[in-house]
């Protein structure tokens, strides 16, 4: 008997607490994307490309996904010319086309020690992220980018008039994936 209860109790349990098979999903895309900045100033700036297809989340799911969603980014020094410093970084994310922008972030006084250990959070207005979204919503078709980081007025200890950044940004979005 009490082999009995075990057993209807660990079924009640699994029936209840089962997964519904017609429930959407999610999962998080992270997208990371490296720039190498090097230049003898006054700014220093690269460009990069990148696409949806990049990555693997995206293409292992693409053919059941409802929707995209942008959710956030963040900002990493990973080296610099020592003590690198600039008036203004900027960055600029745009459709494929390199022509409409999807927003532009600026960060005043950068100094790209302060991220080398602390990531910078890259806080974006409710516009900027509906732009991003709309783009997004036709995921099939508008699935590149191009990503501009920039720092101006550049400054470094460096005796060299050459001056470098490598950096990370990474953007996160949340793939809403069909049963």
């Amino acid at each position: 008997m009490k082999r009995l209860i075990i057993i209807l109790t660990f079924t009640g349990l699994i029936f209840f607490n089962a997964c519904d098979p017609f429930e959407d999903y999610f999962i998080n895309l992270k997208m990371e994307q490296q720039f190498q900045l090097v230049g003898i100033g006054p700014n220093i700036e690269q460009q990069v490309d990148f696409c949806l297809s990049n990555y693997d989340d995206y293409n292992d799911n693409v053919d059941k996904i409802e929707q995209i969603k942008y959710l956030d980014a963040a900002y990493l020094t990973i080296d610099a010319s020592a003590n690198l410093s600039g008036e203004n970084m900027i960055l600029r994310l745009y459709q494929s086309d390199g022509n409409t922008l999807l927003f532009e972030y600026r960060l005043p006084s950068f100094v790209a020690e302060d991220y080398k250990n602390k990531p910078l959070h890259i806080q974006l207005s409710q516009s900027d992220k509906d732009r991003l979204n709309q783009y997004l919503a036709n995921h099939k078709r508008n699935n590149c980018f191009k990503a501009i980081l920039s720092v101006e007025n550049v400054q470094s200890d460096n005796p060299l008039t050459l001056f470098f950044l490598n950096a990370k940004i990474e953007f996160v979005a949340e793939l809403k994936l069909k049963p």
